[in-house]
């Protein structure tokens, strides 16, 4: 076990000296989400936001960590109502650059229930995004739009993001 932690320490240490000289950023701002498929049978949409770091490994690669707090309110059907239910979905990446301004990105991770009679579940997500410059190249308007689903409890939607970026 020993001998795991230390490769692993050594592994995340060469890559943090290597993206030294590359650009890191951190971002928050609020989600919007529309759930899909049977999921919108217990909620018609969800509110959150999000804290997101990236780190800069090429000119067209990050490596991205993101958490969250979405809330998806409860749906009335035949007269009761669902109750709201609340995750924190914990989740690690890989963007690409084509250009500049547009991203690619692809994240894989776990979503934490808060409340409910659900367990923690697999979550992944790909989607899309541009940034829209504010004051200088270090401060950005993020838009961003990603699909996810949550294997364990079967629960699909889309997101639309806003955040504010800012470099480190």
């Amino acid at each position: 076990m020993k001998i795991k932690i230390l490769i692993l320490t050594f592994f995340i240490s060469s890559l943090l000296i290597r993206v030294n000289a590359q650009q890191a950023t951190i971002g928050f701002g609020p989600e919007v989400s529309l759930p899909s498929g049977n999921s919108s049978n217990i909620s018609a949409v969800g509110l959150g936001g999000f804290v997101k770091t990236e780190i800069g490994i090429s000119d067209k690669f990050a490596l991205t960590a993101q958490g969250s707090l979405t809330s998806f309110l409860g749906k009335k059907l035949f007269g009761a109502k669902t109750p709201t239910i609340t995750y924190i979905p914990v989740k690690a990446g890989l963007k690409y650059y084509p250009s500049p301004d547009l991203y690619f990105e692809g994240q894989l991770g776990a979503s934490m229930p808060i409340n409910g009679k659900t367990s923690t579940s697999f979550a992944w997500s790909p989607g899309l995004g541009t940034y829209i410059n504010k004051r200088g190249a270090d401060h950005k308007l993020d838009l961003g739009l990603r699909y996810e689903s949550w294997t364990s409890s079967n629960f699909n939607f889309i997101t639309l993001r806003v955040g504010y970026l800012f470099g480190l």
